[in-house]
């Protein structure tokens, strides 16, 4: 129990240790390039990530299956894996150059910008070390380097910053960022476990791989355009400007998105064993959460709508006060998020995963038309419209296509605010005990040398 005390602790360490420096960082470097040279960088990482979403085939789901089945064979799985995706990468990497290069033929540096961020997802490859240590129960040694180099590099960016340094410049500071980090990464593992090397790889095991990934291929591939979509389109029916201006809002208005996935990666373990032992106090807590995570959603919602005007041009200067007004409306796609994080541990409980794609396909579609009509006449406030229409269709849909009617029962209940502070206070003292609980884990965990 101390293990899930201590991941669940370092998962959080890792959100928080890079809010804070990276609010500051983002806000001093949109400043420093400008709404439109941001915007430009911001479309080639939506791109990228839309194409290179592909490129994952799956294996954040997969590879953690299969390192349990298969630990004996740790080398071989992860090193097949890399071998995977950095294949998978490449192609896509080509994939996003061609697209800029066909569309943006006259202007370098959007084609620039797309050959640096391509980069990352070719790095991200060795995002496999991750679900090897949380198999492991031991994911400090990839959240420690990661936060250790973030906060290197969030110095040198802040050191470019004051040299007034061009964005080529920013774009090399970000690849040698990833670059760095994954090194550590690898050489920390090298230490403590083997060397792996290209002749690990398995190509029976590769082909087995690859022929249960391509659903969760195209399951990505619909979560990520459902997420970056909206950041293309506003760049193509819009202008960079837009763009730059809509994604200063939206990445305040997303700062808080970590908090249920960090709660619902410590929650899930303890709901599958309350299903299993009690029906009915599995459906309390579910309620219980869902209503916190209203409430709690709701007010910061309010909150930032009153202030929004203050915030924007606190944070980012005069340049993007047209960012306030899509920031209002985009904060209460927060409340979606926080009861859509709930609604799908209960449908990863009782297996009903097709679900989830629907109503993220549902939310897609909605996205995407939505932007195609409000975004010529509206521009990002449009944009900031379709996210919110789309989470709350997403939401809608999970209600609709839940046939046991749980889902329904529990959202009705969840406008209760009596029960809501009681509800806080029982979250303030499980906080309590979880802080208790983390202080009391031994430190002393050795690294085992297999």
């Amino acid at each position: 129990m101390h293990k899930l005390y201590e991941n669940s602790a370092w998962l959080l360490a890792d959100k928080v240790s890079k809010l804070f420096p990276g609010i500051l960082v983002l806000a001093l470097l949109a400043r420093h390039l400008g709404p439109e040279q941001f915007g430009i960088w911001n479309y080639a990482i939506a791109l990228t990530t839309i194409v290179g979403s592909m490129a994952l085939l799956g294996m954040d789901k997969i590879a953690v299956k299969e390192l349990v089945k298969n630990i004996d064979r740790r080398a071989a799985v992860i090193t097949s894996i890399i071998f995977m995706r950095f294949t998978a990468a490449l192609i896509c990497m080509l994939i996003s150059i061609a697209i800029v290069g066909a569309t943006r033929q006259h202007q370098a540096v959007y084609i620039v910008c797309t050959v640096f961020s391509s980069f990352t997802v070719l790095l991200q490859s060795f995002d496999v070390f991750d679900y090897y240590y949380q198999v492991q129960n031991d994911v400090r040694k990839v959240i420690i380097p990661k936060i250790s180099v973030f906060l290197l590099f969030s110095v040198f960016k802040l050191i470019a910053i004051a040299l007034n340094a061009t964005l080529v410049a920013f774009l090399w500071i970000t690849l040698l960022e990833l670059v760095v980090t994954y090194a550590v990464i690898l050489l920390l593992y090298s230490r403590y476990y083997e060397r792996l090397s290209w002749n690990d790889i398995d190509m029976p095991l590769v082909k087995g791989l690859l022929a249960q990934s391509w659903p969760l291929m195209f399951s990505n591939l619909v979560v990520v355009l459902f997420v970056k979509v909206d950041q293309v389109l506003l760049d193509v029916l819009g202008n960079p400007y837009q763009l730059g201006v809509y994604v200063v809002a939206a990445r305040i208005s997303e700062l808080g998105y970590a908090i249920p996935t960090v709660i619902a990666t410590a929650m899930l373990p303890d709901l599958i064993r309350q299903k299993k032992i009690s029906e009915a106090s599995y459906l309390r807590t579910l309620e219980k959460w869902l209503r916190l995570s209203f409430w709690v959603s709701f007010l910061v919602a309010w909150a930032v709508m009153f202030t929004a005007h203050l915030i924007i041009p606190f944070l980012y200067g005069s340049r993007y006060l047209a960012a306030s007004p899509i920031l209002m409306i985009h904060i209460w796609a927060g409340i979606p998020v926080f009861l859509c994080s709930v609604l799908v541990q209960h449908l990863i409980i009782e297996g009903a995963y097709k679900n989830y794609m629907y109503a993220n396909i549902a939310g897609l579609i909605v996205n995407v038309g939505v932007n195609f009509l409000l975004i010529p006449v509206y521009g990002g406030v449009g944009a900031a419209i379709a996210t919110v229409a789309s989470y709350m269709s997403v939401y809608s849909m999970m209600l609709l296509l839940d046939t046991t009617g749980c889902n329904w029962q529990l959202s009705k209940k969840m406008f209760r605010l009596q029960p809501a502070i009681a509800d806080f206070r029982q979250a303030c003292a499980g906080f309590r005990v979880f802080i208790s609980k983390l202080l009391s884990v031994n430190e002393k965990n050795p690294l085992p040398n297999e």
